[in-house]
């Protein structure tokens, strides 16, 4: 896939994002090169719902301020080909995503946070253009012990409801809302499905 100018319209987790690409309009998801975030599924444990990793939906909400509805540059670098829970295959695009008005990499922001890890193989075959960048925010940011490199500090838990893939807690919860005095929240807009429908995180809630 060639390199393309887009703007971001959705954020995914701390390392991927979807872009709007400028020349056709279509969208595409994105993976930033060489890195890896926590993630924000988590995997399944004895029976129990899986809950994200840590400082996943920080490395999550990191990104989304950073890059979202901002015009960035991409610049492509490798596909990988990997299995699906389904017993298929998929493709994942992976770039190199620079805000286009103040030329800043997301992966090495990211990383200087401590919201990423580089994640290279020993090949060297997903090597980013911009590895000696992403070492050195990598570095700095393990140098202060920022978030995912602190390890004596209990990281913190975010606990939300996804309320669109449960119909039942939607309705108790509408109910809920109804019989209150103030109906009025503060929340994060996270995705637009038309132009009359979106989906809303409150935070104070926990949805």
């Amino acid at each position: 896939m060639k390199d393309f100018g887009g703007r971001v319209t959705e954020v995914h987790s701390g390392d991927s994002l979807t872009i709007e690409r400028e020349s056709d309009l279509k969208a595409l998801r994105v993976f930033l090169s060489s890195v890896k975030a926590p993630s924000m599924t988590g995997n399944r444990e004895n029976g129990k719902e899986p809950q994200p990793e840590p400082y996943a939906w920080e490395s999550k909400e990191s990104l989304r301020k950073l890059a979202i509805g901002k015009r960035v540059r991409v610049e492509m670098e490798y596909d990988r080909v990997v299995p699906t829970r389904q017993g298929q295959e998929m493709t994942m695009s992976f770039g190199a995503v620079t805000d286009q008005q103040k030329n800043r990499n997301f992966a090495v922001h990211q990383l200087g946070r401590g919201l990423l890890k580089t994640n290279v193989r020993h090949s060297g075959e997903n090597a980013s253009k911009y590895l000696e960048d992403l070492l050195a925010a990598e570095k700095k940011a393990a140098d202060g012990k920022l978030c995912l490199h602190n390890q004596s500090k209990q990281p913190p838990v975010q606990v939300f409801a996804d309320l669109l893939s449960n119909t039942k807690q939607a309705k108790e919860y509408e109910h809920m809302v109804m019989g209150r005095k103030d109906k009025t929240f503060k929340g994060v807009v996270e995705y637009c499905f038309s132009g009359m429908k979106f989906k809303v995180r409150l935070d104070s809630e926990g949805r």
